[in-house]
């Protein structure tokens, strides 16, 4: 092979991947997010986890099974240890104690638990404003599919845009819903619900996970470990939106203490009819009473609950968080 000809061939492997998005936290251009940082206003209150395989093309291994769902609750960790692992497609879904909204910058960041900035693990992300119709940020791997990165093998996080997990453990990656505004199926002032899938990195196009631009993203793979795939610390919220409750609830209801232990207080003028319910969707009581009345979650576990008030004047839902 001339010179020339081995100049230029360096030329166009170097330029065929360039790496063009953000370095790794530290460095000149960064958008990592500290766990400490003071931008940060609240986290995720609770994390709800399908497992995915040790390895997606051998299912008879089965699932994953490292870690604990309420490790990845409130602040993160920022270590190898306290996290919940999602396994070869495995799936989380975060909610909070207040919706997260679109405003100045970054609204949110996820955090992930990688030793080194060299050493990712992926996730696509989604965001929902009612637990079902969910919208995924147009992801971008610019990554070489010429050979697989194994397990124990390092990536470049500038090959990456807007997947989970491209900064090393206490730096989380932020996400901008700004980049959501054509989406119909989501309030961009009212994200209840985070969605975390995570990126199957094989570059076998039968099994793998795609971009945006359809192009399969290579990433660890295989990684048939119980702490295999995607391994969620935390979900921080930068932007956060208030509880309708909270600027739209007339004269006519009050509900506290929300945050509550065990019991909430409600106020109301005249004859109202309630229900409760649960993340689910699922009706756990229903009835009427007037002016004042308790209601006690003594029976019922720790989550996310939706009061339903109704009586002649208006109709409203509070979100209430129960906390023992």
């Amino acid at each position: 092979m001339s010179k020339y000809l081995y100049i230029f061939t360096l030329f166009f492997v170097a330029n065929s991947y360039s790496q063009s998005f953000a370095p790794a936290a530290g460095e000149l251009g960064s958008t990592a997010i500290h766990m400490d940082s003071s931008i940060i206003v609240n986290w995720g209150a609770k994390v709800q986890v399908e497992r995915g395989y040790l390895d997606i093309s051998n299912p008879g291994l089965g699932l994953v099974d490292f870690g604990d769902s309420d490790f990845a609750e409130g602040k993160a960790n920022g270590d190898s240890f306290n996290i919940v692992s999602l396994g070869d497609s495995g799936v989380a879904i975060i909610t909070f104690q207040r919706p997260i909204k679109n405003g100045l910058g970054f609204d949110f960041a996820v955090f992930e638990n990688g030793f080194a900035d060299d050493y990712i693990e992926l996730a696509f992300v989604e965001v929902s404003s009612d637990g079902k119709h969910f919208v995924r940020f147009p992801s971008t791997s610019e990554a070489s599919t010429s050979e697989q990165i194994g397990p124990y093998s390092f990536s470049d996080c500038r090959f990456f845009n807007n997947l989970a997990g491209k900064y090393k453990q206490e730096y989380g990656t932020p996400f901008d819903l700004e980049e959501l505004k054509d989406s119909n199926d989501i309030d961009l002032m009212n994200i209840t619900h985070v969605k975390l899938i995570d990126v199957v990195g094989t570059i076998n196009t039968e099994l793998g996970s795609f971009d945006q631009f359809g192009n399969v993203i290579n990433d660890l793979y295989p990684t048939p470990f119980s702490s295999g795939g995607f391994d969620l610390d935390a979900v921080a919220v930068i932007n956060e939106g208030v509880l309708s409750y909270e600027s739209e609830l007339s004269d006519y209801y009050r509900i506290y203490p929300n945050p509550t232990k065990n019991k909430i207080h409600i106020k109301s003028k005249g004859k109202t009819s309630i229900s409760i319910v649960n993340l689910f969707g699922c009706e756990i009581s229903e009835f009427s009473f007037y002016d004042e009345i308790s209601y006690s979650f003594d029976v019922l576990p720790n989550g996310i609950y939706f009061v339903k008030l109704k009586n002649n004047n208006s109709y409203k839902i509070v979100k209430v968080v129960v906390e023992k």
